[in-house]
């Protein structure tokens, strides 16, 4: 009978310790870097070609071509005169707008500024001013899907969004491209021109490389995290 309950017991200190691994299991926040520009300094109506690698223990390293390219996003940021890094070198978190649009396939088919399989997000802009009639209209069709809108190519449905979700993201999509200082671009590889001299020649450009990863393995989409890298580029 001693024998049994110690049998019994070693079973249910196992099974426990299963148990506490399996809460305690933690999604890794993946490893964003700048590699390029190499110096943080610009000329006003330059081109700046930059670069970004992204190492992620569950997902992949972008050196092997693991991590999907238009999933990784900079943001290029204009600042009148001097700009500082963040405090901790850490960007602000997502929107909520950004954050859906993450989660979901949007990057896949959109770009922000030239048309990848779909049009891009500021010729959508372009074509549908803001207003509350098109935020809705924009809204149904991510939800339920279209085809014919902008040539052959479909839109698929969304039944995993929410329309509050969605209305978020259509708004936050306005709210980017009212915004002459602020532009984005996907990909672990690119190039963006810096503007014209303003007055007093002075001003910065604070770029974020950032990737949002797909979760766990074993529970994909779950405990998502987000890593950044920040840069302050400022005028020579």
């Amino acid at each position: 009978m001693k024998r049994q309950f110690l049998f019994i017991t070693a079973i249910g200190i196992a099974v426990s310790m299963f148990s506490f691994t399996a809460i305690v299991q933690q999604n890794t926040a993946p490893l964003v870097k700048i590699t390029s520009p190499k110096v943080n300094t610009f000329s006003w109506g330059s081109l700046v070609s930059y670069s970004i690698s992204v190492a992620d223990k569950e997902d992949g390293d972008s050196k092997f071509d693991e991590i999907n390219g238009l999933e990784v996003l900079l943001e290029v940021k204009f600042v009148p005169g001097n700009a500082k890094l963040p405090p901790g070198n850490q960007a602000s978190p997502d929107e909520a707008g950004l954050a859906v649009m993450r989660a979901s396939n949007c990057f896949n088919c959109h770009n922000f500024n030239n048309k990848l399989i779909g049009p891009s997000f500021n010729d959508i802009v372009a074509r549908y001013p803001l207003s509350a009639a098109n935020v809705a209209l924009l809204t149904k069709r991510i939800k339920e899907g279209s085809v014919g809108v902008w040539g052959k190519a479909a839109m698929p449905t969304h039944p995993e969004l929410t329309a509050v979700e969605i209305e978020a993201a259509v708004k936050w999509m306005f709210k980017q491209a009212a915004d002459p200082n602020v532009t984005y671009y996907t990909g672990l590889d690119g190039i963006f021109r810096t503007k014209a001299a303003p007055a007093g020649n002075k001003g910065a450009y604070v770029i974020t490389a950032s990737y949002t990863d797909h979760g766990l393995k074993a529970s994909p989409g779950k405990q998502r995290m987000t890593g950044r890298d920040v840069m302050v580029l400022q005028s020579k």
